[in-house]
């Protein structure tokens, strides 16, 4: 959720950055798969309006409908599962000569989860717009709730506050660096995870306990990023990712983007790279003896607390329709990715495909 929340800012953001903003409609429908037996379909739809001097207003709606028989789900006895889940932001962006204030609101729903996100930020170009100094605040309040269990109820609040830098170095190369720091307390665990406390050579599960996680998560973030124009009608991204937080994760990201434009259409072609190490408290097995004496306070079965490695690569392409009409662009993206769990009892690996297809049009 804090994801979309941050696609949806970034949305606005861009937005509000063009000299000239119009009035905008984006519609798009992505569907995502993968070998552990779960699909998503997520139909998007934005629209953004120039409504004063400066000022622009924005909305979407996006909703995914889950169909999973995943390992997870299949581990708990329960042969499918299936969700829905909708998504409303509302955002304003404001621009003051050479400063930009922007601020937006995401509210989230499923059956058993609800969400409440702000996000608030300002930026400021200097030095002949020449260098812009960014300052972003989100504050994301949650309630978790069980299907079937109507005394179930935990609370989960986050707060973060982020900062980044975007220099021009010369005509064709830009750089950023930025840094984002987050403070969580409450219930980050799964309400559906049980985890398998087995005996000391794993050949028996003597029970399962309900999924303890930490309180309290501090996270801190560092990216560094390069944009650089080449020849005519191409430029190359890159950007460097190092994540850290109390729970013992590191994690490293490295990501390529390739554009490439002739006339009407743009190809962009990417490559992301990561790598984790499991949580302190991630454990492929749990062992305990037949009292339970020897378990440790905290367990998951959370593969995504694991040590493990993932890799994107896909490409996305662009096609204006001037003569359709004189701002109308249609796109489809495909990305596949590969997982590996390297201490992940009950998962080796996962493969599984990004697909998307959407329309663009500014009135």
């Amino acid at each position: 959720m804090q994801l979309r929340s941050a696609i949806a800012l970034a949305l606005v953001v861009l937005g509000a950055a063009r000299a000239a903003a119009d009035d905008s409609f984006v519609a798009k429908t992505q569907i995502y798969t993968d070998s552990d037996h779960t699909t998503v379909v997520s139909p998007l739809a934005a629209l953004s309006r120039d409504a004063w001097q400066g000022g622009t207003l924005s909305a979407s709606y996006v909703a995914d409908v889950v169909s999973s028989a995943s390992i997870d789900v299949v581990s708990n006895a329960t042969a499918r599962m299936n969700d829905f889940r909708s998504e409303i932001t509302a955002g304003l962006v404001q621009k003051l000569r050479n400063t930009t204030l922007s601020a937006d609101y995401v509210y989230s729903v499923e059956n058993d989860y609800q969400s409440h996100n702000v996000d608030l930020g300002v930026a400021q170009d200097m030095f002949e717009k020449n260098s812009t100094l960014a300052i972003g605040a989100t504050f994301s309040a949650n309630d978790v709730y069980r299907t079937g269990d109507q005394s179930f109820h935990r609370k989960l609040t986050v707060g973060g506050i982020s900062a980044s830098w975007t220099q021009v170095l010369n005509r064709a190369t830009i750089a950023q660096l930025s840094y984002s720091f987050s403070y969580g307390n409450g219930y980050w665990a799964s309400p559906y995870r049980f985890v398998r406390v087995e005996t000391n050579d794993f050949s028996q599960i003597l029970f399962k306990v309900p999924e303890t996680e930490p309180n309290e998560r501090f996270r801190h973030a560092a990216v560094i990023g390069l944009n650089r124009h080449l020849f005519t009608d191409s430029a190359l991204q890159a950007d460097y990712r190092f994540y850290t937080d109390n729970w013992g994760i590191l994690a490293h990201t490295v990501q390529l983007r390739y554009f490439i434009t002739w006339k009407d259409v743009t190809l962009r072609l990417r490559e992301r790279f990561y790598y984790q190490s499991g949580a302190s408290f991630f454990r492929p097995h749990y062992t305990a003896d037949n009292s339970g004496t020897t378990l440790q306070p905290f367990v998951t079965a959370d593969r995504e607390l694991s040590t493990f490695w993932s890799n994107v690569a896909g490409f996305k392409i662009s096609w204006r329709l001037p003569w359709v009409h004189r701002a109308l662009e249609v796109e489809a993206k495909v990305d596949y990715f590969h997982f590996g769990y390297v201490n992940f009892a009950l998962l080796a690996t996962r493969d599984g495909a990004d697909i998307e297809a959407g329309l663009n049009v500014i009135y």
